[in-house]
């Protein structure tokens, strides 16, 4: 382990090991709130790896990732990660249009992620991405869509590959992991583009685990806390103060439940408050000001 200049995979292995029994992710699925340890996490992100080297990931490859926020967001960035992957986290709020054919064809992203609500937009457009060579898509009855397409596959498989090469190929996957460095790049955030062509910013493992060590002086998170993420998980903000934060603190992380639009989503944030009883919230100023306006308005009454 690197420990003076640590990567994200370091932040991992010391901290899903330190807390290998606290709940670290937590979402509603079929009506009832699913609880995921830190080892558990890291377990995932070791299933998802291997099965993604199993496919063919190359160390250095780009991986696309368009999805709401949710466990497998997570799971899905740091098993590509530990693939060796740089991951490049979309918005979700980018159409089928020239927005989303840039990010991707820029970025020479190989593979892409998605989410089964987002897969008809990676449809729309995957013919004016050449270079793609696998579509991964999240859920296993994903929406409305029953059978899958040339390049795509479900994750499930992949974590069915990943368990087969786990046990063949062990060393092989550790080696992988063990081999990327602080100054290898974790990932692309892409600017806005709203007065020119968006600009793919190049971020280190080290990016991210120094704004963390350095975010500590400013957040305080109690052992055990929980978080409830509204923030995008494509933002740098939401790895930085959500994620990693979270996972060295022991907390959790709780997400809205997904709605079949984004304004169902929103809609679910009051009904989540009561029920994950966060301690931090990690939200857009917009929000934060209807939240704000809201206790006013209560407080009035």
């Amino acid at each position: 382990m690197t420990t003076a200049r640590p990567t994200i995979i370091d932040f991992v292995e010391k901290y899903s090991r330190q807390y290998e029994h606290e709940v670290y992710l937590r979402e509603k699925v079929d009506g009832k709130w699913k609880e995921i340890t830190q080892g558990q996490t890291r377990e995932e992100a070791y299933r998802i790896g291997a099965g993604l080297m199993s496919l063919g990931l190359r160390k250095g490859d780009k991986i696309a990732l368009l999805s709401e926020s949710r466990a497998m967001w997570i799971l899905a960035e740091l098993g590509a990660m530990y693939a060796g992957a740089t991951d490049v986290p979309l918005s979700v709020n980018l159409g089928e249009g020239k927005d989303l054919v840039f990010r991707i064809n820029h970025s020479e992203s190989k593979w892409i992620m998605v989410s089964g609500n987002h897969l008809p937009k990676i449809r729309a457009i995957l013919p004016e991405c050449p270079a793609v060579e696998k579509v991964i898509v999240f859920d296993d009855v994903a929406f409305d869509f029953d059978k899958l397409e040339a390049k795509e596959i479900r994750m499930s498989e992949i974590q069915k590959m990943g368990d087969e090469f786990l046990n063949a190929h062990r060393p092989e996957f550790e080696a992988r992991f063990r081999s990327i460095g602080p100054d290898d790049y974790a990932n692309i955030s892409y600017t806005s583009g709203t007065t020119a062509d968006p600009k793919g910013i190049l971020l280190t493992h080290r990016n991210y685990t120094a704004n963390v060590e350095q975010g500590n002086s400013v957040i305080t998170v109690d052992h055990g806390a929980t978080m409830l993420i509204i923030l995008p998980l494509d933002h740098c903000f939401a790895h930085v103060a959500g994620m990693y934060t979270m996972m060295i603190y022991g907390g959790s992380i709780a997400f809205v439940p997904i709605g079949k639009n984004a304004m169902a989503t929103l809609r679910n944030i009051p009904t989540a408050i009561m029920e994950t009883r966060p301690h931090v919230m990690l939200s857009v100023p917009a929000l934060a000001r209807n939240f704000k306006k809201n206790i006013e308005t209560g407080i009035k009454k």
